[in-house]
This record gives structure tokens, C-alpha cells and sequence, in this order.
């Protein structure tokens, strides 16, 4: 072999092997870009995580504060719903709290065949909000069948009609702890059929929105008594937390529980 030709597979060596080299370099950087991407992605998930359960924690501390300093009235002046806020901008991330009183609707659990009362203030709710009163047979029926409902989404999967249910959603929940409902934040269409009395309840509803909050006077200034399975306390709150930090996103929803007997608030993840 001449020199010349010696000289070019020497050379094309060298250049295969740089070629080999750039390659494994290219994996290598690859590998690691990506290593690092993974790594932003698991810190920035878990400071969305802590985020949202700070949001929710401040909620729990509130309502539990607010069972010990003022166990007589539940309404959204109150520390506990204004604890809710707009996003929340930080340095690393934004996050938003929302939170609603449960008792403000009524509970479709409460449904049950000898439970004359709840009976009649669903069917005045019915009426209220111009659906058929014979839903509300088909809605106790759906419970007594199938048990209490986890949700009043449920109530699509056992045929109730999707324009029934949109129109009443607003107004209903499911639980499973039985309690009065809070005055202080039920709708007009709620009032109206606790009250049985449509001007009462547009009479209460403006006092609230002017005072933020009812008590026995108001009821006393109209001339109604408070009405059967109504109250101005709850026990029961959902919150959501939205926590964003770069590209991760974490959504918490949890279910407080206030315990009067014990001063204490639990709570549970809403799926």
C-alpha cells in the first residue's frame, strides 16, 4: 500500500471515529437535557402539590378558628370563605382557592319515603324552578333503589332527563351527614321553598345581600318564623385549589367536616 493510500484510511479512520465520538457525545447531552427536563417537571409538580394543599390547609385552619370564635353563624363575610381568592400570583408559580358551603343546597340523600318534610321543600323547590313535581318521586325512588348517591351527577345515570337536571344541579348536592340548611347562603329558588312564601324569600334574600349575613331579627322584621330544616350554621364545605408552577398543574379538591362536639374539621379528597 503506498503512502498516499495509507495516509487517506488513516485519515478516514480518524474521521469515523470522531464521527463515533460526536455521536455518543450527542446521546450523552441528549440524555441529559432530558434528564434535567424530568427533573424541572418532578420539582415543579411537587411545589404545584404543596401549593394546593397550602390553599386547602388555610381553608381547614379558618373554619376550624371560626367553630371556636363564632359557632352561630356560618356566612361569606366570614374569615373561612374569605380565604377564597383570586390567582395568586408568586415568584415560582399562582394558585387560586375557592370554597363553598354545602349546606346552602339541598341534599338529595335526604330523600327517604318517611321524610315528609324533606318532601315537601323538594317538591316547593321543584315547583320554585318550574320542573315537575313527579321528580320528585323518581328522585326518592333512585335513592331507595340504589343508596344514598355519592354525587348528584348520579342522577343522569338513573335516566333523570339532562334539561331537569341542569335547571336543578344548582340547587342540590348529595352528602352523607344529614344537617340543616344554612340561610345564609341557599338561593332565592331554596328560600322561596322553605319559606312557602315567594315575597319572604326575595324580602330575606335582600336583607342578606345588604346585611351579608341573617339571623332571628330578620326572619322576626318579615313576620316569618325560621322553618323547618333551616338554620344559620354548616358543617360541611368543599374547597378547590388550582396550583400552577411552570407547566405542572395540580387541582385538590377536598370535603371539610366540622365537628361541633369535638372543635375539630376532617377532611377527605373529593374525586
Amino acid at each position: 500500500m503506498t503512502r498516499d493510500k495509507q495516509a487517506g484510511v488513516s485519515l478516514l479512520n480518524v474521521l469515523a471515529v470522531l464521527a463515533v465520538g460526536t455521536g455518543l457525545v450527542q446521546v450523552m447531552l441528549r440524555d441529559q437535557d432530558a434528564a434535567v427536563q424530568r427533573l424541572e417537571r418532578t420539582r415543579s409538580s411537587a411545589q404545584a402539590h404543596a401549593l394546593a394543599r397550602s390553599g386547602a390547609t388555610s381553608v381547614a385552619v379558618a373554619l376550624r378558628r371560626d367553630l371556636v370564635e363564632a359557632p352561630d353563624s356560618d356566612h361569606l363575610g366570614e374569615e373561612w370563605a374569605q380565604v377564597a381568592q383570586e390567582q395568586i400570583e408568586l415568584e415560582f408559580g399562582q394558585f387560586e382557592v375557592s370554597v363553598a358551603d354545602v349546606r346552602g343546597k339541598f341534599d338529595l340523600n335526604a330523600l327517604q319515603p318517611a321524610a315528609l318534610a324533606e318532601q315537601r321543600v323538594f317538591i316547593a323547590l321543584l315547583s320554585a324552578l318550574d320542573l315537575p313535581e313527579v321528580l320528585a318521586s323518581q328522585v326518592t325512588q333512585i335513592i331507595e333503589r340504589n343508596g344514598p348517591l355519592r354525587g348528584s351527577d348520579a342522577l343522569l345515570r338513573f335516566g333523570i332527563a339532562q334539561s331537569d337536571f341542569t335547571r336543578l344541579t344548582p340547587h342540590v348536592t348529595a352528602t352523607a351527614i344529614r344537617g340543616p340548611l344554612n340561610l345564609n347562603v341557599v338561593s332565592e329558588p331554596l328560600m322561596t321553598a322553605l319559606l312557602r312564601n315567594p315575597s319572604a324569600a326575595r324580602g330575606l334574600v335582600a336583607r342578606r345581600d345588604a346585611k351579608g349575613f341573617l339571623d332571628n331579627s330578620d326572619l322576626a322584621a318579615l313576620g316569618v318564623p325560621l322553618p323547618p330544616l333551616a338554620g344559620f350554621t354548616s358543617d360541611i364545605f368543599d374547597t378547590k385549589t388550582v396550583a400552577t408552577v411552570g407547566k405542572a398543574r395540580t387541582v385538590l379538591a377536598r370535603r371539610f367536616i366540622r365537628d361541633r362536639d369535638t372543635d375539630t374539621v376532617h377532611g377527605t379528597t373529593i374525586q
